[in-house]
């Protein structure tokens, strides 16, 4: 199981990691072709202990593919994981986040919410995927206050 980076306070309310940047942290990317089987992707996550990878053609990032995409399109859809190709049930066009955004943009980009897994972009060219686990649970907590105080103050205008 990968570890989740160590944070700590340094002064009030600033943390030492702030960019997804420093979140990746080096950490290789894992990536498929779209023509590769389900099977196939299935094996680099587990031998990776990865959720998720980056699908490249041509050098360029054309979807992304996640264990929830194996689990309910291939095999909750009866597909055959030995005959059904990454394209088939890979999340086209992901929202992605730029590598030197701060770790509240990726949250912003629906991370935890409607995708758990982001690709990060850097000079057009996917350099890594971030987890929602890969963030610190107070970053979390910070950016929930954020939009519930953001919410009511939208409730108090109206």
């Amino acid at each position: 199981m990968h570890q989740r980076p160590r944070f700590q306070f340094e002064g009030v309310g600033q943390m030492s990691i702030t960019t997804i940047k420093e979140i990746l942290g080096g950490r290789p990317l894992h990536s498929v072709s779209r023509t590769q089987t389900v099977r196939d992707a299935a094996r680099i996550m587990a031998a990776n202990r990865v959720g998720a990878l980056a699908v490249i053609e041509n050098g360029k990032l054309v979807g992304i593919l996640s264990e929830r995409d194996i689990v309910f399109r291939a095999v909750g859809g009866d597909l055959a994981v030995d005959a059904t190709t990454v394209a088939d049930i890979m999340t086209r066009e992901p929202v992605t986040v730029d590598i030197d955004d701060a770790i509240s943009d990726s949250l912003a980009a629906k991370l935890g919410d409607a995708f758990r897994h982001l690709p990060v972009m850097e000079n057009g060219q996917v350099v890594g995927l971030l987890s929602y686990r890969d963030i610190p649970p107070e970053y979390i907590m910070m950016f929930e206050r954020f939009r519930e105080m953001s919410a009511a103050h939208a409730d108090d205008a109206r």
